[in-house]
């Protein structure tokens, strides 16, 4: 019972520092920044996590980075009481929270029941997260056996973990079901749909998605989190031909922790500036200076690395100096039906994905629907070709790679399908409405 009481008010604790008010929205014309109070959200917990990364980059430990979010938090809720009236009755944010606490306190109880860390958790997570947590510095993670690994998830596992001051290692990753979450609400932010609508669809997306295997202390479900919050804005800049700044800075700083989350960010990153490339109704130097901000961002993750005396290799399992001869080697039909089985498998085992594909399927068939929807199509194509040319280019059994990686890759780039979910149905609304 004590153990159920922690539990819940940790899921309040964490639920407030994504919800508290940390930015009073912006009604100039001439600069406006947020579209919604779920904007001001998505925008306060991106500045609050780069912001840890950024610390911890530069030599902070974790003990001091606490006693500043304690001192933050102090102030944002003196903020929230002063202004009570004011926040209260946003009925966006008021339904919400009314579902979204049950909702991560029950998930909360399902990781406190189950417990069990995956391998990759053991190996690889779990000893950067005690590193932190016992106040190394990125320094310290060159004695681990996966120095070469990005680790931003390790940081934050560590970071709720202390600042809860509960000696359990799960109450670090009820932050992971948090995010997971709030980046659900805040995709369904797009819809126009009433509040009692949108829960509706929040609880059925989790219906759809919500597995204990996604929270075994694996990267995935944060690399996934992030880049719907990315999916987003990306949406309004493509779909919505909203081409601002401002959208630009949610997808970078989205973009930022999913470079430091997990190395195949950074191939995630290189599609998505891709996108912008092609896409982008903006002239060409613009372009280039989206492309410079992204090189800028994954050149500073190699620099550090080097020096805290990490490695800077991306990954053990290929030979990056023969990887062309390795990748024309192992094109052959054996090797792509391999990897479009697992694929499939993947696939299956994912009704997110399913339902994202019929639903890529029936849009094809709108030509006007359809011309919207390009870049999707596109990062759908480029995603999957990814898998293909990772496991074709590596120096490892091919049946192992795939069959034991296949799965959480096609999880992790998913989140962006939902988008033909969201388009199928919105536009399917329209046409019974008109």
């Amino acid at each position: 019972m004590i153990e159920l009481l922690g539990i819940f008010i940790i899921t309040l604790f964490f639920t407030s520092i994504i919800f508290l008010p940390t930015f009073k929205k912006m009604d100039n014309k001439n600069f406006k920044l947020y579209n919604s109070s779920f904007d001001l959200k998505t925008l306060s917990i991106l500045i609050i996590l780069n912001i840890i990364l950024l610390l911890t980059l530069v030599g902070v430990k974790l003990s001091y980075i606490n006693y500043t979010a304690y001192l933050a938090y102090s102030i944002f809720v003196l903020y929230f009481f002063i202004n009570f009236k004011n926040f209260i009755f946003e009925k966006n944010l008021k339904y919400f929270l009314i579902i979204f606490v049950p909702i991560v306190f029950f998930y909360s109880i399902d990781l406190a029941y189950n417990l069990t860390l995956f391998w990759d958790a053991q190996k690889m997570w779990f000893p950067k997260a005690l590193i932190f947590y016992n106040d190394g510095t990125v320094s310290d993670l060159k004695d681990t056996p996966y120095s070469h690994y990005s680790f931003f998830g390790s940081l934050i596992w560590a970071f709720f973990w202390k600042v809860s001051n509960i000696t359990n290692e799960y109450i670090g990753r009820i932050f992971y079901l948090v995010i997971f979450c709030f980046a659900l609400i805040n995709f369904l932010d797009l819809s126009k749909a009433k509040p009692e609508k949108k829960i509706i669809y929040f609880l059925l997306l989790n219906l759809l998605i919500y597995n204990y295997w996604h929270f075994r202390g694996t990267q995935e479900i944060l690399v996934f989190s992030f880049l719907l919050i990315c999916a987003k804005y990306l949406f309004k800049i493509f779909f919505q031909k909203e081409q601002n700044i401002y959208n630009l800075i949610f997808v970078f700083l989205s973009l930022n922790l999913i470079i430091w989350t997990k190395n195949e960010g950074i191939i995630l990153g290189l599609i998505i500036i891709f996108l912008f490339a092609i896409f982008l109704k903006k002239n060409l130097s613009y372009k280039i200076t989206i492309s410079i901000i992204f090189i800028i961002l994954v050149f500073t993750r190699f620099i550090l690395f080097k020096f805290y005396g990490l490695d800077t290799n991306l990954s053990k399992d290929f030979d990056f100096k023969n990887i062309f001869e390795i990748f024309y080697k192992n094109i052959n039909f054996n090797n792509l039906f391999l990897i479009l089985k697992y694929i499939a498998i993947s696939s299956l085992k994912f009704p997110h994905i399913i339902l994202s594909l019929i639903c890529a399927v029936l849009i094809f068939r709108d030509k006007n629907i359809f011309k919207k929807c390009y870049f999707l199509y596109v990062y759908l194509f480029l995603s999957i070709s990814l898998i293909f040319v990772v496991y074709l280019s590596s120096i490892q059994d091919m049946e192992f790679m795939v069959s034991t990686g296949a799965l959480r890759l096609m999880f992790e780039f998913s989140s962006p399908y939902l988008l033909f979910i969201y388009i199928f149905f919105k536009e399917t609304y329209k046409k019974i409405e008109s």
